[in-house]
């Protein structure tokens, strides 16, 4: 069978039903699909759209079920805990055509959820539920305003089941991904914030609604159509070990951006494991803090060299210059990472790993002092071996001053390139297959994408996020694994708004710096594991450095310096270089022009509204 059609029916795993007799799933998905296939069936709405005066009511039995159905949230693909206190979690699932979303509150009063693009409580999409007297009520609304929420006309968030729990409410609703309705927030691809809030007291009314107060609210950046896998539906094996890269009771300096390092020598495992999550270990409060971290893997260093401690950019030790290679990460707001059950990181192998640098960037935006910490890295493995190594790619802009990005601008993009000829170093003819990515910019970026061109012309995509959050940032599943081909190429595009900005702002580590960089988690393991790219300026001057102090010195509320900049995008050569810690050659270089290309990509677009009214 052809493998088009392979990645056709992948797209069951969004829990649409397939008939066995003529599909044939990737093994990993095929895991997974057996394991939830019971608890996941396509969602059937209660009725459909229409004006209602009263909430939707559902009668709750005094067992937990409502109707019948057990109020468990075993049959959820997601789950996120919203606040950080543990009193709103919520469960979630999703098919082609609607999502399934389960709360669970601690109250026995009202629960408020909503959709927003902004993160505030306007505008928004709402719906507002609560249980008494045995029955369960659930009204779909909008805000107009940072006031109370206004009932929609169409009610189009439909209610399955409520329960009260000792000490908990329970509420289930279903919508349609795209409601057509102007008062509902289309649920798309892209990052988007939730809204929640909670309340002791149940409303007498919905004109009455009492205020949720200050400490009963919040917002949560999720993709709710991309994201992680369960820790059910990997596959998680019952014979798992956990490994800690930790900071050792390190003072946080009082200053906005430190890089800290830590070198470990993994112990000898003597055979094959596999790796099957990756999590951060945050100590309890430093969140605030602790921005972002890498697990780099280094060949041939010393054993002796462990438990070293310096400073990444400022005294690194020689003997780890080539520890470039990232072996795991950890972004600020990100959750565990679960690997698909068919995929694990190797470790074991002659060819495997021992020595590593963790790398923690601190954020201590406020210069706080006295903050003395031990988050880190935590790795779980297992010796029961899967099919596949998985391996990780870096892609998108070196990090360096080189990346420009002028101020006074809505939208700027930088463009990365990782060149066909660099990927062709390790990637086999038949390609590899990517199954999650990452995409890590700083505070301007607005839009991020991971492109992907073949013979010259744009594919589908592996990421394009329009609502980039840069307090939210994980790997996500792609919706299905997709082969990047021998010859393929990739462009990482980070839009920026920059009007805040009266200067130009530079690419580097800091957080009021700026990065375009996209991590790629794919099977089976090659050999390239970083591939960047830098602009030159060479119209400007031959030293890229004297390029950048010239261009700093330009007057960017000129418009002719911002046309003369254009020009001198236009001409660049782009520095290609390409990394792996077992590639023969190891590090390489080559300059060249953006390049040529033949056609983009276009999203699939459909009119499902048109016939609505």
């Amino acid at each position: 069978m052809a493998y088009e059609r392979i990645l056709q029916v992948a797209l069951c795993f969004s829990f649409v039903m397939c008939s066995q007799s003529n599909v044939f799933l990737p093994p990993y998905w095929n895991n997974i699909m057996n394991r939830i296939r019971i608890q996941n069936n396509v969602v059937t709405p209660s009725p459909e759209n229409g004006a209602k005066s009263s909430p939707r009511s559902v009668p709750v039995s005094s067992t937990g079920t409502v109707n019948g159905h057990s109020s468990s949230s075993l049959a959820y693909e997601h789950r996120k805990q919203l606040d950080d206190d543990g009193n709103y979690v919520l469960y979630w699932r999703s098919n082609d055509t609607h999502i399934t979303f389960q709360t669970h509150v601690k109250t026995h009063g009202y629960v408020g959820f909503g959709l927003s693009r902004t993160g505030g409580m306007f505008p928004a999409d709402v719906v507002i539920g609560w249980v008494k007297d045995g029955n369960a009520f659930l009204k779909d609304c909008h805000t107009a305003g940072y006031s109370a929420p206004v009932v929609d006309k169409f009610q189009d968030w439909f209610l399955e089941h409520g329960a009260e729990t000792d000490d908990s409410t329970i509420l289930t609703f279903t919508r349609k991904i795209e409601t057509c309705d102007p008062d509902d927030i289309k649920i798309t691809d892209d990052t988007i914030k939730l809204i929640f809030s909670y309340h002791p007291d149940d409303p007498v009314s919905m004109a009455s609604l009492p205020w949720h107060g200050a400490s009963r609210r919040g917002t949560k950046s999720l993709m709710l159509l991309a994201t992680t896998l369960s820790e059910e539906a990997s596959g998680m094996p019952a014979n798992v070990i956990t490994h800690d890269f930790l900071n050792q009771h390190y003072l946080i300096p009082p200053k906005p951006t430190t890089y800290r390092c830590t070198a470990f020598d993994f112990p000898d495992l003597g055979k094959k494991h596999h790796v099957v999550k990756v999590e951060g270990n945050i100590q309890e409060g430093h969140t605030p803090f602790v921005h972002h971290m890498l697990l780099y893997h280094c060949a041939n260093i010393s054993p002796s060299m462990a438990n070293t401690t310096y400073m990444c950019y400022e005294n690194a030790p020689a003997e780890f210059v080539n520890c470039r290679a990232v072996f795991a990460s950890w972004e600020i707001g990100g959750g565990a990472f679960y690997y698909p059950p068919d995929v694990g990181v190797s470790l074991g192998t002659d060819k495997d790993p021992r020595f590593f640098i963790l790398e923690t960037h601190y954020n201590n935006q406020a210069n706080i002092s006295g903050i003395v910490d031990s988050s880190g890295i935590r790795i779980t493995y297992t010796p029961e071996v899967r099919k596949y190594d998985a391996g990780l790619l870096i892609a998108g802009f070196f990090v360096d001053p080189s990346q420009i990005i002028p101020p006074h601008e809505n939208s700027f993009i930088s463009k990365a390139y990782c060149s066909e000829y660099d990927l062709a170093r390790g990637v086999p003819e038949e390609g590899v297959n990517v199954f999650a990515v990452l995409q890590h910019s700083h505070l301007l970026a607005k839009k991020f994408s991971t492109r992907v061109f073949r013979n010259g012309s744009e594919i589908e995509p592996f990421a394009d996020d329009n609502y980039y959050d840069f307090n939210f940032q994980e790997f996500h599943y792609l919706k299905r694994e997709r082969i990047l081909k021998k010859g393929d190429s990739i462009e990482v595009n980070c839009d920026y708004d920059s009007t805040s900005r009266t200067s130009l702002t530079l690419g580097g580590l800091s957080t009021y710096e700026e990065m375009c960089l996209s991590l790629l988690l794919y099977y089976p393991r090659v050999d390239v594991e970083a591939c960047w790219s830098m602009p030159l300026y060479q119209t400007v001057n031959n030293d890229t450095h004297l390029a950048q102090e010239e261009m700093y010195k330009w007057d960017w509320s000129n418009p002719e310096f911002r046309r003369k900049f254009d020009d001198v995008m236009d001409e660049t050569l782009y520095r290609h270089s390409s990394f792996g810690n077992f590639l023969e050659g190891g590090w390489q270089f080559h300059d060249f022009h953006p390049p040529q290309r033949k056609s983009f990509y276009e999203r699939p677009t459909t009119d499902t509204c048109s016939s609505n009214p």
